[in-house]
């Protein structure tokens, strides 16, 4: 597959969504300081200075909802072009490679397939990014105690590893999801011709396309349940330690050693790594659809390379 070419075509988009998603990512990392910092001044009765950091988190956050409004306007320039690239590897696939495969194949590779590889590549410039938040995360906690540095490691640790363990099931899961999918849009295709055409089998692919059917409700069912399911299992051990952090934060503040702007720092940031790892589960999950999508993909040979 020639996915290094297309991308490489698509260059100047690709910049592009590079530097939207760091502004909106980086200031979502600054405006909880300015917060943090308005709250501090409250408690210590400095109300001016309190005003003044309140006025420039609004400004922060309305600039990060103009560039929200660009990262999408970009997302969609480089979906387009990668998209036209793809279009043209299938237009320029072998006939030969193209007749073994089965008329829902064709379709759902020249359709949904292209559609799953191309958005995830259009949203993995911003996860690469969300995934760089944990590492300025956990150097803030380190700064500002050990023991929630810790704690937040090991618990991010061990809910990548849950990912990777369970990752191989949800690709399987997606595979079979697929395969009856197209299964069932063969049979669709059957019906239909026999109909057209007045054939005398309807009543046996009737039959056929609500085994399909059942198949495939089946198989779809099967591979979201247990992907969301992954989810929920991370999100709630995340959910525990950051009220556990939570708590020993207020214990920190009442023995001297934070300040209370800070807890809502931790929580703001905590909040953060949630939303975080709710993305790297969606990423886990795209990223297995992504992999079968590709696999698809490769069974039309393109007779020749496409041009940079």
């Amino acid at each position: 597959m020639n996915t290094k070419t297309i991308i490489k075509n698509a260059k100047s988009e690709f910049i592009y969504k590079i530097i939207t998603s760091i502004f909106i990512r980086g200031l979502l990392l600054i405006i909880p300081i300015f917060w943090t910092k308005a709250i501090n001044h409250l408690t210590e009765g400095t109300y001016n200075k309190a005003y003044f950091l309140v006025i420039v988190a609004l400004i922060l956050s309305l600039l990060h909802y103009f560039w929200e409004y660009l990262n999408q306007k970009t997302w969609y320039m480089f979906y387009n072009k990668i998209y036209s690239g793809y279009i043209t590897l299938i237009g320029e696939g072998n006939k030969d490679s193209i007749k073994k495969l089965s008329l829902g194949e064709y379709n759902n590779i020249s359709n949904e397939d292209i559609d799953i590889i191309c958005t995830f590549l259009g949203n993995l410039v911003t996860r690469v990014i969300q995934v760089l938040e944990f590492v300025v995360i956990y150097f803030y906690f380190l700064s500002i105690d050990i023991y929630i540095f810790l704690i937040t490691v090991i618990v991010s640790i061990v809910l990548v590893a849950i990912f990777l363990m369970t990752g191989s099931q949800v690709q399987k899961l997606n595979q079979d999801r697929k395969n009856s999918l197209d299964k069932k849009i063969i049979t669709v295709n059957d019906m239909y011709n026999t109909i057209k055409e007045n054939k005398n089998d309807y009543e046996v692919l009737k039959k056929r396309f609500y085994t399909r059917s059942n198949e495939y409700i089946k198989n779809n069912a099967n591979f979201n349940i247990m992907a969301q399911l992954i989810i929920y299992v991370v999100l709630g051990i995340i959910e525990i330690s950051r009220y556990f952090l939570i708590l020993y934060a207020i214990y920190l503040v009442y023995i001297g050693k934070m300040e209370i702007g800070t807890i809502l720092l931790v929580y703001t940031y905590y909040s953060q790594i949630l939303s975080n790892f709710e993305i790297m589960g969606t990423i886990n999950v795209s990223y297995r659809s992504f992999l079968v999508s590709v696999s698809r993909l490769n069974r039309i040979e393109v007779k020749k390379a496409i041009k940079e």
